[in-house]
């Protein structure tokens, strides 16, 4: 038993969950008694002392109130949080502060206060600044926020009566709503200057609050902002160079023309818009499934944002891509966006229902934040608390994504191409056709005719088995191919559902497999057929099957004949076969199922799996054949999966059939064939079969046939890639009452949110018999600048825009233009770029360019103090706000300035330990890589307009010991020690320029080669090796300083 653990003396226990040890049964009646009498003796004279010390708690506690808190309260926070304030309808969160009860009850956030813990109580943290700013006049004194934490820890004393206000029920007004600055149409706006339009706004503000803008910044450093800003990636000093020794008034125009046209400004700028999209290549949850085709909708980002896609279809493509653009694999990839988010691996029946509208609310809330600036996540459960957005519009714009589930999809990577391909290899394929015509017509008879008459009779005999050579196979979930030796192999695998185009027709693949051989014979009287499944290590299992344990189930094989002779008018004959024997099948699963024309029955080998397999079939009537030669069509269906490799033949000898005997292609024999039935001239239809028989005994036929064989045997093929995308699926949409699945309220139908239309037609698309999609009809709804979102749309981007190169946006909330989010700082300057991005046809890259070359964005970084001191937190642009780096940049310009980064673009993601920019790293979401989350890349669970950034010192322990930056000090030493005349000062000044894109200054310089000196001679002297190490630790240096991961 545990013994009891006391503290020095005290009697008390130390630890939590003590156990005294348990006394004698016969001591209980006796304590029993022995403590009632006891508690009777004392709880009287107990009772006086407590009921004393709470009155006199409760009368200074009282006293505090009135001295301490009542008029703080009074003049402070009556104005807004009282009855008074509700009747002047200026009450805010719902929160009464003018009567005891109405501090009790709270308000929209929750108690506005926990007797007893004021560091828990949100009064005070609001007080504090913490989160919410009250009162929003100006923080209060430190001595009234500590009177207010102490009146708290006393437990709030207050003696103020009276229940507490009924709050009124919020009605959401639309059109009041509409009245929002966000929710209004795009205004024309007067330029301050008609000729610098961004700098005239900007200085307007500035002179109105007596400040003065900065001067225009270094070239050194304003060639390397815009690098990091457009392309992520720091220039080189020749770039820096020649920029600087350009004199031209446009000579920083033509940069910012530069950078825009690279690949990797489509890398940079997508990474900003990942963040908002939540994009990772995972479910999250706790099986975290990996999504091998997520890519896609990254390097579709990419591939719009650097062709420039104007930003109206770059929303209305994520939205509804599978539908404007059908089975285009750029369609598929766009709508990625929808389906990016965390979905759980495992599903029951009892939570599918709840999951799917999880599902919504995640579409729901990235759209929201991601395009329209809004919190839709809100209204879930009811009308939104701040926003005029009422419930049923939540719904109706879930209704419009009913239809719309998850999953992979095949398509073509890249269609034209695959067409163009197919096109030059008709093209080439013609003239071999057309020289082994005029060479079948004229010169094939005169050679067979004389290697007949003097060869024919030393071939060897026939064989038993003659294996059929396929002229043509296809096959609904592969692609075959025939090998030299007759066999038909695998060559690939078609997803179901996948959308291929095949002899120029597009269709969609179907989940049971189905191949179709065509063959050719000369000969007579065929009598039996075989069909041979075969393995082979390639093979899952070595097969024969293609299943995962290497079975198959062979449902039904049908065998027809037609003429070879497309002018003989006979008809179709479909075989009938009688199956002899299998060599291996499984019980009650014989080989007669797959002749017994059900569908539904199948010869199975998958106990019998992993081993050579046979199955030999007679004609009920001998096949007499056509007098040019037949054509036969064997045609295969299965259950799932097909046969790895498998090889049929044929046999003339009499039944019964056996599978005793060789088997030999079958070219001797259709010679022999041909020569006995066309002993004189060779028929016209029969000349061009000759050659393939003939092709392997006369050297100029092969000449002609071989290569038509062997091009027709490498006809191009789509490159079909997985998509994880959008696909047909889900249902009904219905109204849940708090959200709840279980608390329907009738289905809800696709529509909009009403304060964004504008139209005196309902908020919903029309019906018609030929209605567009919900999801086309939102996205047309998202994008329209005269009814629609349009204006809030193109808001939200400029900002955006703006944020990512001024360091904060005219909105401070990127991610809500709702009641509480930020106003805009310059709303004539926010409208004025939104109306010029819709005026430009949403063209992004035009944006960039304006801001760039504008006087604000080349501002210096450097601090006045005067205007410091009037606009500390430089809401008007005085100067350039410095910014530390992004994760994934700082990993990038590590890479550039060894010297090592893989530029190759697009393609599946990579692990790590690869030097292929940061944008294509694998995104699993239960294994983020930790050198990313250091420097602050976010959790790809929700949409993400601004990241945060932290300061810690676990980032400089990661610089200094991380050996990704230790290899790149190592190539940045490499790439600096033999320039210039291979001194010491020209490394050092290699150095500063290949980092921080500028000379160091004469004390940088002095210091640092103070540094490697020191270094040097810690390393063991004045070896080439001591110096070698000196020169890396001064890279690694450099490596770790601020200036390398900040942009002024």
């Amino acid at each position: 038993m545990k013994k009891p653990v006391f503290r020095n003396g005290s009697g008390y226990p130390a630890e939590k969950n003590f156990v005294l040890p348990s006394p004698p049964c016969h001591w209980f009646p006796a304590m029993s008694s022995l403590i009632s009498r006891a508690i009777t003796l004392i709880m009287p004279g107990l009772v006086m002392v407590v009921s004393t010390t709470t009155i006199e708690a409760d009368e200074e506690g009282v006293q505090f109130f009135e001295q301490k808190i009542r008029p703080v309260l009074v003049e402070h926070c009556y104005g807004c949080h009282s009855v008074e304030a509700q009747t002047q309808k200026k009450l805010q969160g719902g929160l009464f502060l003018d009567s005891a009860a109405g501090v009790a009850a709270g308000g929209e956030t929750g108690p506005a206060l926990i007797k007893g813990n004021s560091s828990e109580s949100l009064l005070l943290k609001a007080m504090k600044y913490d989160g919410m700013e009250m009162p929003p006049t100006g923080k209060l004194s430190d001595e009234v926020i500590a009177d207010f934490a102490k009146w708290i820890d006393l437990g709030a004393p207050d003696p103020r009566e009276g229940e507490a206000p009924v709050k009124p029920k919020r009605e959401i007004n639309l059109e009041e709503g509409k009245q929002w600055w966000s929710f209004q149409p795009l205004k024309e706006v007067t330029l301050p200057d008609p000729h610098k339009p961004i700098d005239g706004f900007i200085r307007q503000a500035q002179e109105a609050n007596g400040l003065k803008p900065n001067h225009p910044a270094a070239k050194e450093k304003l060639i390397r902002r815009a690098y990091f800003d457009l392309i992520g990636l720091p220039p080189a000093p020749e770039q820096v160079t020649a920029f600087v020794a350009d004199s031209s008034p446009n000579a920083f125009e033509k940069v910012v023309d530069e950078l825009l046209a690279k690949p990797a400004y489509g890398e940079r700028w997508a990474r900003h818009w990942l963040d908002t999209a939540r994009f990772a290549e995972s479910g999250g949850y706790e099986f975290d499934g990996f999504r091998p085709g997520a890519y896609h909708y990254r390097d579709w980002v990419i591939r719009s944002l650097n062709n420039d896609m104007p930003y109206d279809q770059f929303v209305k493509m994520q939205l509804a891509g599978d539908i404007l653009q059908p089975d285009d694999i750029n369609g598929a990839a766009a709508t990625g966006f929808l389906v990016a988010g965390p979905y759980p691996g495992q599903i029951t029946a009892k939570t599918v229902e709840r999951i799917r509208y999880d599902q919504l609310d995640d579409m729901m809330m990235t759209i929201g934040g991601s395009m329209l600036g809004l919190t839709l996540g809100c209204v879930r459960c009811h009308d939104h608390k701040y926003d005029p957005i009422p419930h049923q519009d939540y719904y109706a714009l879930a209704a419009s994504l009913a239809t719309t589930a998850h999953g992979p999809r095949t398509l073509d990577l890249d269609e034209v191409a695959t067409e163009k391909a197919i096109e030059k290899h008709k093209t080439d394929h013609e003239p071999l056709v057309t020289a082994l015509n005029e060479f079948a017509a004229k010169e094939l008879p005169a050679r067979f005719i004389a290697w007949r008459d003097k060869e024919l009779a030393n071939q060897p005999e026939t064989t038993r088995w003659q294996t059929l050579e396929a002229i043509s196979t296809e096959a609904e979930r592969s692609w075959l191919k025939v090998l030299p030796n007759g066999m038909i192999a695998h060559d690939g695998l078609l997803n179901p559902g996948a959308n291929v185009r095949q002899r120029g027709q597009r269709r969609n693949v179907r989940n049971e497999e189905a191949y179709r051989l065509t063959f050719n014979t000369h000969q007579k009287n065929i009598q039996s057929l075989r069909l041979d499944a075969l393995t082979d290590k390639s093979l899952p299992q070595r097969g024969p099957g293609l299943s995962a344990d290497g079975s198959f189930q062979l449902a039904e094989i049908t065998v027809t004949a037609r003429p070879l002779d497309s002018q003989d008018p006979t008809a179709i004959q479909t075989l009938k076969l009688k199956p002899v024997f299998a060599a291996f099948e499984d019980d009650k699963q014989p080989i007669t199922n797959a002749v017994d024309g059900q569908p539904g029955t199948a010869w199975v080998v998958r106990t019998t799996a992993k081993k050579d397999n046979a199955a030999v079939f007679e004609l009920e009537s001998p096949l007499a054949g056509f007098p040019n030669g037949t054509e036969l069509a064997v045609e295969l269906k299965f259950v799932d999966m097909g046969i790895g490799r498998l090889r049929i033949s044929a046999s003339v000898e009499p039944n019964p059939a056996t599978w005793a005997g060789d088997v030999s292609l079958q070219h001797v024999a259709e010679l022999r064939a041909v020569a006995e039935s066309h002993k004189g001239e060779i028929p016209e239809p029969v000349k061009v079969s000759l050659a393939r028989w003939f092709a392997p005994y006369d050297s100029e036929t092969a000449g002609k046939f071989n290569p038509v064989r062997d091009h027709a045997a490498a006809a191009p093929r789509p490159n079909l890639q997985e998509v994880y995308t959008t696909v047909a699926g889900g249902q009904d949409v219905f109204f849940l009452r708090r959200g709840e699945v279980d608390n329907k309220q009738g289905k809800a139908e696709p529509g909009y949110l009403q304060v964004l239309w504008r139209s005196p037609e309902p908020a919903k698309p029309t019906v018609s018999a030929s209605a567009e999609h919900p999801r086309v009809s939102m996205a047309n709804w998202m994008t329209d600048v005269e009814r629609g979102a349009g204006p809030l749309l193109a808001r939200v981007i400029v900002n955006r825009l703006w944020q990512h190169h001024m360091g904060q946006g005219i909105v401070g909330t990127p991610n809500d233009f709702g009641f509480q989010g930020d106003k805009p700082n310059h709303p004539e300057l926010l409208d004025y770029l939104a109306g010029e991005l819709v005026r430009g046809g949403w063209k992004l890259k035009t944006l960039h360019r304006a801001i760039l070359l504008s006087e604000t964005y080349q501002q210096s970084h450097e601090v006045n103090p005067q205007n410091l001191a009037i606009d500390p937190a430089n809401r008007f642009l005085w100067h350039h706000q410095p910014h530390r780096l992004e994760a994934e940049t700082i990993r990038d310009a590590l890479l550039a300035v060894g010297g090592n980064l893989d530029s190759t673009i697009y393609g599946p993601s990579v692990l790590d330990n690869t030097q292929r920019r940061s944008v294509y790293l694998r995104v699993k979401r239960s294994e983020l890589l930790p050198v990313m989350t250091m420097f602050d890349a976010p959790e790809p669970t929700q949409s993400i307009g601004e990241r945060s950034v932290t300061t810690v010192p676990t980032q400089a322990l990661a610089l200094m010991n991380s050996p990704l930056v230790r290899q790149q000090a190592e190539k940045l030493f490499a790439r600096i020690k033999a320039v210039g005349d291979g001194s010491l000062p020209a490394a050092v000044q290699q150095g500063y320029q290949l980092t921080f894109s500028r000379l160091p200054t004469e004390e940088e310089q002095t210091m640092m080669l103070t540094f490697i000196d020191q270094q040097r001679a810690a390393a063991g002297g004045e070896s080439p090796e001591a110096s070698d190490r000196a020169m890396v630790e001064f890279c690694h240096v450099l490596l770790c300083m601020n200036e390398f991961v900040y942009v002024d």
